[in-house]
């Protein structure tokens, strides 16, 4: 794969990504593999969902990303030469003041949730790039009906620290060659 075909696929994925959420209204958390693949010799991608079981408790999604995640990475390489490692998801983004939060002694699902954001991060191993978006649901039209209109609002500032942190499900493409 060339570095313009990369670049191709990459920003087809997140427009893909993107265009998902604002369609249907959710998208599932989900590890993306971009590569090739070994015996085609052609530009692959692979896209890993994670059930329910595992994004609805703490313990399940480290559970996944140390023990499952390694295995895994076993199979996929035996038929793709990885080239990057995406991760989206919806997430609840939650603010508080930094002297009123100790993260050794605070629960952080006391914080008060702030806003719901789409996170998209494509990881090469060099380089981690992060776009997320304030999700903007709007529950009703200006004559009173019922829509599910949905507007996605770029926020870059947060997308350069999630970049450089990244959270459980940062570096994976770390993850998916060691």
């Amino acid at each position: 794969m060339t570095e313009e075909q990369y670049v191709e696929i990459k920003d087809e994925y997140i427009q893909n990504m993107k265009e998902m959420l604002l369609e249907t209204g959710n998208v599932p958390p989900t590890i993306t593999i971009i590569g090739n693949h070994l015996k085609e010799e052609k530009s692959a991608i692979v896209h890993i969902p994670l059930p329910k079981e595992i994004v609805d408790s703490d313990d399940a999604k480290q559970y996944f990303v140390d023990e499952m995640i390694p295995e895994l990475s076993v199979e996929i390489r035996k038929k793709f030469n990885i080239k990057a490692v995406a991760w989206t998801s919806e997430a609840w983004m939650r603010e508080a003041a930094m002297d009123d939060f100790n993260p050794q002694k605070d629960d952080y699902k006391k914080i008060p949730i702030k806003k719901e954001i789409f996170i998209i991060t494509v990881d090469t191993g060099a380089v981690t790039e992060s776009y997320v978006y304030e999700i903007i649901r709007m529950a009703v039209s200006p004559t009173g009906d019922l829509v599910e209109n949905i507007e996605l609002v770029e926020l870059p500032e947060l997308s350069t620290k999630f970049a450089e942190n990244g959270g459980r499900f940062g570096g994976l493409y770390k993850k998916f060659t060691a």
